[in-house]
Parts: structure tokens; C-alpha cells; sequence
């Protein structure tokens, strides 16, 4: 008898079962406030994956990427530690549940397919070949970092700017960001143990600097938090769980995926030096980007300080890690660090493009009915579990009784759809339906 330890069936069963754990459970809310240990998922969105059908760069802003990488991140995180600012208090249970070793063990046996379904299409979209050294090496990462810094290479920032609403526009960048910059070099902690010679101090004095020196106001996340709180946004773990992008997930995940996979070592090292070489540019853009959409009162001291010390980082990561490992370790090492340059690249480009995307869409009402009959209907009221979803084709969403609420961001007003009217939700924006009452809505392809 042949049991079987992996593939897409026993992902299929086993990430039934882990997302059924009580820190999964359903809310009837749309943020998740002070419990960093709440995680919402929905165990029949996961059993309707179809795990042998792996992510595409086609399908990678998709609602089952977004499906995949909301599992992997819960995976990554269980090893890390999360504690409330108010103290364990009300949230002794699930503090044991998200540790529980039953619970890790369960999500162990899915992080490999996991993986591979979320990520193993980089493989073939992002290909090392012929002969590389050092110094081809330097000579592609420095073109790179001036392309990345070229003039119109931030269309993103010239979306908020552009938007309705800059302000809310602005709050959607921040949120993605929440989901480093609230447990800033976590993953990097992750390669400082072992012994792999001078390059591991080098590692060590940049990730020092990111939890400021052992001073507390100082650490990166702390100033990240100082910047949420002087644009009136929340500042504790996963808040904003259900507005997180798949491909901003994604980002996140792969730094973890990286370094928890020790052959991902070298690949770890050069996307992180590819983006501490960009930061200082990018971040001092974002500051005036901030200042446009939220005026004077925002704390930028955030940014502010990655525009300053990424300088540095950048220099470090590239002269002091990268091409040191990659002079003493020769072509695996190159092929490691060049894999990780090209991949994070790709990656941002993939993001950028499914932010651009949320950001173009501004919700209207509309008298037009859902046009496939058999869409079918969804009664909800103010208990239903709430959740987020990418739309998979142009999608419209109809009241057919009562009053609903639709949700396109985290920090502005949802719009209320009554009864009769409609929304084209377009391909690959992510929305969220609630009802404060009772309404019955049905949600079906436009074409």
C-alpha cells in the first residue's frame, strides 16, 4: 500500500483541516482589531482551490493566489513571535491555538506544496543562464538599480496623486506596507543564526540598524506605527487582514520562503541587496507622495529614515554581502544572488501592476442588473462572516433586497448599494460585502 505525503490531494485535505483551527475563525466585521493571532479564513473558499492548477504570472492577482498566500503567510508567522501591546488579557486562547504544535505541524505538512503552487511558476519566468561572476554580476545589479530609479519608474505614486481621493489612495499603499513594516526584518532574522564567516556579521549590522539599535522609539516598525498613527490608521498586527493584495502577500511570503529554505540563501541575499539599494530613492519619493495626499501632519520619519540609512544599506548589502559571497562561493553562489536580483524585480513589477489595478477602480452605482440569471443569491445580514475577494472577470454585484455595503479599501467610506442598483466590479479588484440589516445580493461575470 502507497500512502501518499504530498501533492495536490493531500493539500487539498490538509488545508481544509488547518484553516478550520479557531484562530481562523469567521468575523462579522471588516477589520480585525488589537489580535494579531486572528486570522480569518473560510474553509470552503479553501476546499473549492484547485490545488493542481498551480499560480501563472497570468493568475498570480488572482482570488486563489490570494487564497494560497493567505495560508503560507499564517505558515511563515507561526514562527514568529506576536504579543498584544494591551497584554495577553482576552486573548490567552488564541495566543495557544496560532502556537499550538498540532496547528504548526498541520501547516508543516502543506508549506512545501504550498510553495510550490504559489511560487513554483518563477522557476520558468525567471531563468539563470550562460557564465556569470562577480563582476558581471556588480555590472547587472548597478543597471538594475538605475532602472529601478529611473525617471517614470514609480507609477504607482503618480496613481495616488491622480486618485479621487489621494488620501485614501495613499492609505491603500500603506496598508500593503503594513504587512513588512509592522514586523520589519523578521525574515532577515531568520539567516543570522549558524556560522557562514564575516558576511554573517555584515548581515547582522543591517539588521541591527532595523530594530534601531536596541532602542525602541527607534526601531523601524516603531516609526512605521508612528506613521499609521498620524494618518488616524491602526497600528497592531493584521488589522487591515482582509485588504492585504495577493502579489503584496506574495512579496512578503517570498522573503520568508527564501530564508526558510537555507538553499535560498544566496537567492535571500540578492533580492534583499536589490532593495536596499533602491529604498533610499523610493522612500524619499514616498515621503513627498505622503505629504501631498495627508498635508503636514503626517509623520514621515519612516521613510525619512530608509531614505538615510538605505544609502548605507545599499552599499553594505552589495559590497560587504553580495559580492564578498559571491568572490568565496563561486557560481552557485552567483547564480543564487543573480536568481534573487531578477526575481524580486519581477515580483515588484507583478505588485505594482495588481496595486495600479485597486487603485483604478472607483466603485459607481449603477441601475444595471446582473446579466447571468443563474449567478445566484447570497442572503446576508449583520452576523455573516465577512471576507474579501478578488473578482475573477468583470463581476456586477447587485442588491436584490435591502442594503448592502461594498468595500474596495481599508481606509475610505464603503459604498452603500440599495436595493435595485448594482456595481461592476472589474477584473482582479479586490471587494468586500456586508449588510447592516438583511440583503440579498447576487454577484455574476458582466459579459
Amino acid at each position: 500500500m502507497t500512502i501518499q505525503t504530498s501533492g495536490p490531494g493531500v493539500l487539498a485535505d490538509e488545508s481544509v483541516r488547518y484553516s478550520h483551527a479557531p484562530q481562523f475563525r469567521a468575523t462579522n466585521k471588516p477589520f480585525v482589531p488589537d489580535n494579531p493571532y486572528h486570522r480569518p479564513l473560510d474553509p470552503e473558499r479553501v476546499a473549492a482551490v484547485d490545488w493542481s492548477r498551480p499560480v501563472t504570472e497570468e493568475t498570480f492577482a488572482s482570488d486563489r493566489s490570494l487564497v494560497a498566500h493567505r495560508l503560507l503567510m499564517n505558515v511563515y508567522e507561526s514562527d514568529a513571535l506576536f504579543l498584544p501591546a494591551a497584554g495577553l488579557g482576552r486573548f490567552e486562547n488564541d495566543f495557544h491555538a496560532f502556537y499550538d504544535s498540532g496547528s504548526r505541524l498541520s501547516g508543516e505538512r502543506i508549506r512545501p506544496e504550498l510553495e510550490r503552487f504559489a511560487f513554483g511558476f518563477m522557476e520558468d519566468a525567471v531563468g539563470v543562464s550562460g557564465k556569470w561572476d562577480e563582476e558581471t554580476l556588480r555590472t547587472h545589479l548597478r543597471h538594475a538599480v538605475d532602472s529601478a530609479n529611473s525617471p517614470g519608474s514609480r507609477p504607482v505614486f503618480e496613481a495616488i496623486r491622480a486618485a479621487k481621493n489621494p488620501s485614501v489612495a495613499a492609505g491603500t499603499q500603506i496598508v500593503q506596507m503594513a504587512l513588512d513594516g509592522l514586523t520589519e526584518a523578521t525574515a532577515m532574522s531568520q539567516n543570522l543564526g549558524g556560522a557562514f564567516g564575516p558576511e554573517q556579521s555584515e548581515l547582522f549590522k543591517i539588521f541591527v540598524d532595523e530594530f534601531g539599535y536596541g532602542v525602541f522609539p527607534a526601531k523601524h516598525s516603531t516609526l512605521f506605527m508612528e506613521l499609521c498613527s498620524s494618518v488616524g490608521m491602526a497600528t497592531t498586527s493584521h488589522h487591515y487582514w482582509f485588504f492585504y493584495l495577493p502579489s503584496s502577500i506574495a512579496m512578503n511570503n517570498y522573503f520568508y520562503w527564501a530564508t526558510r529554505n537555507r538553499t535560498g540563501f544566496f537567492r535571500y541575499i540578492g533580492a534583499m541587496a536589490f532593495l536596499e539599494a533602491t529604498f533610499a530613492a523610493w522612500f524619499a519619493d514616498l515621503t513627498k507622495v505622503f505629504r501631498d495626499a495627508f498635508g503636514d501632519a503626517v509623520d514621515t520619519r519612516y521613510c525619512d529614515e530608509h531614505a538615510h540609512i538605505d544609502q548605507h544599506h545599499g552599499r553594505m548589502a552589495v559590497e560587504d554581502l553580495l559580492i564578498p559571497l559571491a568572490r568565496k562561493h563561486g557560481p552557485v553562489a552567483v547564480k543564487g544572488l543573480l536568481q534573487g536580483v531578477e526575481e524580486i524585480q519581477y515580483l515588484d513589477r507583478l505588485a505594482g501592476a495588481d496595486l495600479l489595478t485597486q487603485l483604478s477602480w472607483d466603485p459607481a452605482l449603477s441601475d444595471a442588473p446582473a446579466k447571468t440569471p443563474a449567478a445566484g443569491v447570497t442572503a446576508l445580514d449583520s452576523d455573516s462572516p465577512f471576507d474579501t475577494r478578488l473578482a475573477t472577470g468583470d463581476t456586477r454585484l447587485s442588491v436584490l433586497s435591502g442594503e448592502a455595503l461594498l468595500y474596495n479599501s481599508a481606509t475610505g467610506d464603503p459604498l452603500r448599494v440599495p436595493h435595485g442598483r448594482s456595481v461592476l466590479v472589474p477584473d482582479g479588484c479586490l471587494y468586500g460585502v456586508r449588510a447592516e440589516g438583511r440583503a440579498e445580493i447576487s454577484a455574476g461575470p458582466e459579459a
